[in-house]
């Protein structure tokens, strides 16, 4: 998508949905220390009571990352910006570097809005309820899942580390992106016929479902923004079910991934699942539960995915290996080691992120419709220069996988 492509849909936004983005930005950019003139946010930003006696400590540091930004913005902010009583509620318990470095982390390729946009229009642009499931996204990324270790680290940790459970997974090929749909989105083929508890822990089964959701990010670019999965009964039976990874994934979709998933088709579903799927349903959002549509045959999937992207074992032509899968050979990750050329892309992607902040400072306390748009452009094109500055970091900070290696995957 170009920068044009892009700046239409976000400048389509009306007067009230751009007030919330910028409400979002304001209290995130007051949490990480960043002065913003409140007098020019609108009270309306901020319906929240705050009972100061109440605020509990700041979490202490703990590691830093590659993506730490110390901005010229930090420089200049007030002591009054610092305290915990202008903070928002759902922000009061977070550590401000590990978030900050994490939002970061988090948007890989993405545009800023883009990712903060997912989690908006999942609360309906309600702005309390949005920094509140932004909030819970970045603890659990910080101190639950590690989900930038298992991005970062890859396949091959499976094997480097000894995670038995996380190998199986993956030599199985439980779960692999195996095309695109017709409308453009990067298409999960998962067999839950190969799946039996026993053959790993929770934990293990939690990062192999991460990675492959983490992969899957990797595939989007606007305006494609979401995925298609495709969970394939074929020779389905009582010994595959295992409701744990059902929940983590619903959990994950509805809480920490949202606006992510396109469509779902459940294919085949011999007749024991329906009590599975009585289960289930309750437990689902009903907005998640609407892109749900169950198939019976290849062409019922056909309507919506071209033959030469489904997998020849559900009849189409896709050649894609489900029976044997390669180890990825470690000198594929040899970029990892030129920490020199790491950092002076680093160097830069903290340069374009404080340009970034700088511009969006400007754009939140903006007076007048004009001014805002400019600006508006100007964080669009500041924007596309963070994701070129990923495309180009990525090799040098993330373990390639099969995707990498076969093609299918450029970022």
């Amino acid at each position: 998508m170009t920068v044009d492509d892009y700046a239409f849909r976000v400048r389509s936004l009306d007067e009230e949905q751009l007030r919330i983005l910028k409400g979002v930005w304001a209290e995130l950019f007051k949490f990480w220390g960043i002065r913003i003139n409140s007098d020019a946010i609108s009270a309306q930003h901020r319906k929240r009571a705050i009972s100061t006696s109440d605020v509990k400590k700041s979490r202490s540091r703990s590691r830093s990352t590659i993506f730490r930004v110390h901005t010229s913005s930090e420089v200049e902010e007030c002591e009054d910006s610092k305290k915990l009583s202008d903070v928002h509620e759902s922000l009061q318990d977070m550590n401000p570097d590990e978030t900050r470095d994490d939002f970061w982390n988090m948007i890989r390729g993405d545009f800023p809005d883009a990712l903060l946009l997912r989690f908006i229009r999942a609360r309906k642009w309600d702005l309390d309820k949005s920094l509140e499931m932004i909030a819970k996204t970045m603890e659990w990324r910080v101190n639950e899942s590690k989900v930038d270790t298992i991005i970062y680290e890859g396949e091959r940790a499976a094997y480097t580390n000894g995670q038995e459970g996380f190998l199986k997974n993956l030599t199985l090929q439980k779960a692999v992106i195996c095309g695109r749909d017709k409308e453009g989105r990067p298409i999960v083929c998962v067999r839950p016929k190969l799946h039996r508890a026993k053959d790993q822990n929770l934990e293990e089964m939690k990062r192999y479902s991460l990675l492959i959701i983490e992969q899957a990010r990797l595939f989007l670019k606007d305006p494609v923004d979401t995925a298609t999965v495709i969970f394939d009964l074929s020779d389905f039976s009582m010994s595959n079910m295992d409701y744990a990874p059902v929940q983590f994934l619903i959990t994950c979709f509805e809480a920490h991934y949202p606006e992510s998933l396109g469509r779902l088709y459940i294919h085949k579903a011999p007749w024991i699942f329906s009590p599975i799927w009585k289960v289930i349903k309750k437990w689902l959002d009903p907005v998640v539960a609407s892109k749900i549509y169950f198939t019976k045959t290849t062409n019922d999937l056909k309507d919506y995915i071209d033959c030469d992207q489904l997998p020849e074992y559900l009849d189409g032509s896709n050649k894609i290996d489900l029976n044997n899968y390669e180890k990825i050979d470690e000198s594929h990750d040899r970029l990892l080691n030129d920490h020199n050329t790491r950092n002076e892309i680093l160097e830069k992607r903290r340069a374009i992120i404080n340009n970034f902040i700088d511009v969006t400072r400007g754009w939140i306390e903006s007076s007048n419709s004009a001014e805002s748009s400019t600006l508006l452009i100007q964080r669009i094109n500041i924007g596309r220069q963070l994701s070129s500055n990923y495309s180009e970091l990525d090799p040098y900070i993330r373990s390639r996988s099969k995707y990498d290696i076969n093609g299918m995957l450029d970022i």
